[in-house]
């Protein structure tokens, strides 16, 4: 598909177009759709279920390699529970659910988080004092050479919000050491995780999940709260009531309205307590 509404595509629902969207079925035809676009000398970017990336109104002329159909599932016993391969483009709430089913935890606390397994995995995704690195035992991946391979991995390799796979790479599986727990107890763990959600985050409005990383272990909406931007409002992009590290797009944002707001926020929290906050959301396009 060509020249491709990003609004559709992303969970903020704001931005402009994309060159060309591309969905590969399998590694073989990603790595070859790589190659053909380098040949080609169009520029390319990886994109999941589009949960944290805020494209600009302007759009991006960049072909996007969506990961989606990658998503096979695979369960392999072991003594005491199972490795699981998956597939990049898994949904990360499916997998959870699927894990859950088979009476495996070790990412239970994570449910809900939006997004695919790749992305969860690139950004190191956590919550409840779980992070999806705690389990992760390798990966798969799409290198900028265009070549796929094989690494192990650690806790030990990732950091809050961070992980060892580079923004030009691509996720293709990832492979978890899970253990076997109580199938209802499992799923009391992720009513509580949901519920929690739904009582702490805007699901109501569209956003793009957690806009600022934590500072020295203090999470990010502290300090939008402390610096007074409760509700604040550009255009349509408003500081959520519920959680103040949350941008919720009110019915009809520009992402540039989104993008003001961000620098509005990281001004105002600079100035009054001398902290310089980092996004966790992408921003694309928007420095030409």
């Amino acid at each position: 598909m060509k020249d491709v509404p990003m609004k559709r595509y992303t969970s903020m629902r704001v931005g402009g177009t994309a060159g060309m969207l591309l969905y590969p079925a399998d590694s073989a035809d990603l790595r070859a759709m790589v190659s053909r676009l380098t040949d080609s000398g169009i520029p390319y970017r990886f994109l999941g279920n589009g949960t944290n990336i805020i494209v600009s109104d302007d759009g991006i002329r960049d072909a996007l390699i969506r990961t989606t159909k990658m998503s096979r599932l695979h369960f392999t016993k072991t003594k005491d529970g199972a490795v699981a391969e998956v597939g990049g483009g898994f949904s990360l709430k499916r997998f959870i659910r699927e894990c859950a089913r088979r009476g495996l935890g070790g990412l239970e606390k994570l449910y809900w988080i939006p997004g695919s397994v790749g992305g969860g995995i690139r950004m190191n995704a956590g919550s409840f004092g779980q992070t999806i690195s705690d389990t992760l035992a390798g990966i798969d991946i799409l290198n900028e050479r265009g070549e796929i391979i094989e690494k192990q991995t650690e806790p030990g390799n990732f950091g809050y919000r961070e992980s060892i796979v580079r923004r030009s790479e691509c996720v293709i599986n990832g492979r978890f050491r899970l253990k076997n727990a109580d199938r209802d107890q499992l799923q009391k763990d992720m009513d509580y995780v949901y519920q929690e959600r739904r009582l702490r985050h805007p699901m109501e409005y569209p956003s793009a999940g957690s806009v600022f990383k934590g500072v020295d272990g203090q999470p990010a909406w502290w300090f939008v709260e402390k610096a007074g931007l409760r509700g604040y409002r550009i255009g349509d992009a408003c500081v959520s009531d519920k959680h103040t590290n949350f941008i919720v797009n009110m019915g009809h944002a520009k992402a540039l309205d989104v993008a003001a707001l961000i620098k509005k926020i990281k001004d105002e929290v600079l100035s009054k307590l001398g902290v310089a906050l980092e996004e966790e959301v992408e921003l694309w396009g928007f420095n030409g």
